[in-house]
């Protein structure tokens, strides 16, 4: 199916992921039906706590949306948080929403944007998972800024990973958050976009910090500078290193004073 790049599509409505659209224990599900929560809590949160990314979504909801139990986007937050790190398609989409609308996190539009459309990028979820990614990524496109956009894109998934994780309240990226040979920039993850669609990606001009790979220049600049070293001054480098690390491991075996 022929995919056009998210910066050109139209609105559609936007909605989070529907609670408990899975098969679960059937207690649980009972429970939920009949309102009996406290019992519904008790089965998904046992699959959750194995692992199942599904139970965690379904419970972050209710806190989300106030069914069942009072409304707190904090709890909501973490349950999303939890089935993200497992690479659940909801989470993202869910968690773009509450930092496009500011709930319980400030809001960020570039990180909701990014989020949105790594969601569609890398097919994250069903098909109603990828519906309702698409139509919250089409009201990005029609609501944030071409600034905002351009952040989504020129940020590195590990700078993103750390800053959802942070409830929006990290800031500049460190050096392990900015691009390097193998940790690109979203618009130049060659894993996510075809070879029609990087003319389109060179032209988005990205901001400060992001606006070039420095990180990977000076690493070439660095290899290039290191293979040219005279052979004697290589071999002198490489024992002084090797003293170093012996220094600094008979350090790390002594007692603490």
């Amino acid at each position: 199916m022929k995919r056009t790049i998210p910066i050109l599509i139209a609105l559609v409505a936007s909605v989070l992921c529907p609670a408990a659209a899975f098969a679960g224990p059937q207690e649980g599900i009972a429970a939920m039906n009949r309102g009996d929560y406290e019992t519904a809590y008790k089965e998904f949160s046992a699959l959750a706590a194995e692992g199942d990314d599904r139970a965690m979504i379904t419970i972050g909801l209710w806190y989300h949306q106030g069914e069942g139990f009072e409304q707190d986007y904090g709890k909501a937050f973490e349950w999303y948080l939890q089935a993200y790190e497992l690479g659940n398609g909801d989470a993202y989409n869910n968690l773009g929403v509450m930092y496009r609308d500011g709930l319980g996190v400030p809001v960020n539009r570039s990180v909701s944007y990014a989020l949105f459309l790594l969601t569609h990028l890398r097919s994250l979820g069903s098909e109603s998972t990828q519906y309702r990614a698409n139509g919250n990524l089409r009201r990005e496109i029609q609501e944030t800024t071409e600034e905002q956009r351009a952040l989504a894109f020129c940020m590195t998934e590990a700078y993103l990973s750390d800053l959802v994780r942070s409830k929006g309240t990290l800031e500049a990226p460190s050096a392990d958050q900015l691009p390097s040979e193998t940790r690109p920039r979203i618009k130049d993850d060659t894993n996510l976009w075809l070879d029609s669609e990087r003319k389109q990606l060179d032209e988005i001009q990205c901001p400060a910090p992001w606006d070039e790979q420095a990180s990977v220049d000076d690493m070439a600049k660095s290899k290039k500078k290191k293979k040219n070293l005279p052979r004697d001054l290589r071999a002198k480098k490489k024992e002084q290193k090797q003293q170093d690390r012996a220094e600094v491991e008979k350090a790390g075996s002594q007692p603490e004073s």
